[in-house]
């Protein structure tokens, strides 16, 4: 298939998990993808066995809460294949704080990561775009976003509902220039980050229609239907991938 034949995508946490299987799902339609994670290594092995697959792969190591570094790390990006046609905003990180519990030190960090940087590096890729004139950004919400964080903690559950906002935000701000914007979110997924939570410890027969828990596959599958021309007609909106969880 070449559903992205020519695009160039750059994936943020694509080292593992959820962004891992996205960079491969778009690497497999035909997208040219830039690997972005703050762990050289990861990214490289992926950009590695993607290559071995016959698609064509760069890696690049990114902080994204140094914010500092956003635009030339965009820049960077830019440069490795000419454009940057497809951006999907997948790396941040989760928690289990009690309400009680979360802190001035806690709640800056989780907003830091999972919101703050997902605007700036998306304002610095939408600059991007509108020179290109077109553009697909994808952004990496969750189910905690549409009813409260359960074994999340409440900052995690605020942070994905800015994105689902911010993405409208970037739908509104970038129709005039063929730029789409659009989140996903995530029920149970058996990531590495999400087998470290209470609740995948639970038999997901017992509260999960589909009964099962969803896997990283499950997310770039909704990830490369933003991606691609299929959407074209689809901004502003927020796709809900949990297995029937939330109804």
């Amino acid at each position: 298939m070449a559903l992205l034949s020519g695009r160039a995508a750059l994936v943020t946490g694509g080292g593992r998990g959820i962004g891992e299987a996205s960079a491969r799902r778009l690497a497999d339609n035909g997208a040219k993808v830039i690997v972005a994670d703050m762990n050289l290594a990861s990214a490289k092995s992926i950009v590695d066995d993607i290559l071995k697959g016959g698609g064509e792969a760069k890696a690049l190591e990114i902080d994204v809460a140094e914010f500092e570094k956003i635009p030339q790390k965009i820049n960077e990006a830019k440069k490795l294949f000419g454009r940057i046609d497809i951006l999907v905003n997948v790396a941040g990180i989760t928690g289990s704080t009690p309400i009680e519990e979360i802190t001035l030190e806690s709640w800056d960090r989780m907003m830091n990561i999972d919101l703050k940087s997902m605007f700036f590096i998306t304002q610095a890729v939408f600059a991007v775009m509108k020179e290109q004139g077109y553009g697909k950004l994808v952004h990496m919400s969750s189910l905690a976003a549409l009813r409260g964080g359960r074994s999340s903690d409440a900052s995690y559950a605020a942070a994905k509902a800015g994105i689902l906002n911010l993405s409208k935000c970037f739908a509104l701000h970038g129709a005039p220039y063929h730029i789409t914007s659009n989140a996903v979110c995530p029920g149970n997924i058996l990531t590495p980050m999400g087998k470290t939570l209470s609740w995948s410890k639970i038999d997901p027969k017992t509260y999960i229609p589909l009964g099962r828990y969803g896997t990283a596959e499950d997310i770039a599958n909704a990830v490369l239907f933003y991606a691609s021309d299929m959407s074209d007609y689809v901004t502003g909106d927020s796709m809900n991938v949990n297995g029937g969880l939330y109804m």
